[in-house]
């Protein structure tokens, strides 16, 4: 053999080693942390999801909240993602409509409640508008607070041994504006 094809096969297999270690290497890393980083989703406690264009979310050390998010606009817009509280989705869903004021003004026929059973998750969401009050998470000294054009988009995600529930409220306009957001990001969380 000459030194020509001599160098030729000795290239080709520094190249093919290269990539078989290269490949070994990605798998091993891909099995250690997952493909989350690669597809876009994002990672807490013991769930993934993809976040829409345009909103923040922020870990929680409150008690029963994953995530806290909010639009990058700071419009008065807040969405909380809670594990572990008590009641089933529909105690849920309930007590997220008892929120509105149940006035002249309120069609309840207007509620929008969707249910969607996955292979590996049940998925429930409810879309309202009204004159939303403000809970007061069992401080009943604590004043009134009632914003009226106000709207709520709520979701339970149900796995088999654990449920999350999403509750979002802002004005009409910012509600619809992000209603398909919200149902993409609602789909989107799966149990890692």
């Amino acid at each position: 053999m000459n030194k020509h094809v001599l160098f030729l096969v000795t290239m080709n297999r520094i190249i093919l080693y290269t990539l078989i270690i290269g490949t070994c290497f990605f798998v091993s890393h891909i099995a250690i942390n997952g493909t989350n980083q690669y597809v876009g989703r994002e990672l807490v406690k013991n769930i993934s999801y993809k976040l829409p264009d345009g909103w923040e979310a922020t870990s929680s050390d409150k008690q029963f909240r994953l995530l806290e998010i909010s639009l990058n606009t700071n419009e008065e817009f807040s969405l909380v993602v809670f594990n572990n509280i008590q009641g089933t989705a529909d105690q849920n869903i309930d007590r997220w409509i008892s929120q509105f004021k149940q006035d002249e003004t309120f069609d309840k026929d207007s509620i929008i409640i969707k249910r969607d059973s996955l292979d590996s998750k049940y998925v429930t969401s409810i879309e309202m508008y009204g004159t939303y009050e403000v809970p007061r998470m069992g401080n009943n000294s604590a004043p009134v607070v009632v914003q009226s054009n106000y709207g709520l988009l709520g979701g339970v995600v149900e796995f088999p041994n654990s449920l999350y529930f999403l509750k979002a409220v802002g004005s009409n306009d910012l509600i619809k504006e992000n209603s398909e957001f919200f149902e993409e990001f609602l789909y989107s969380i799966e149990l890692n």
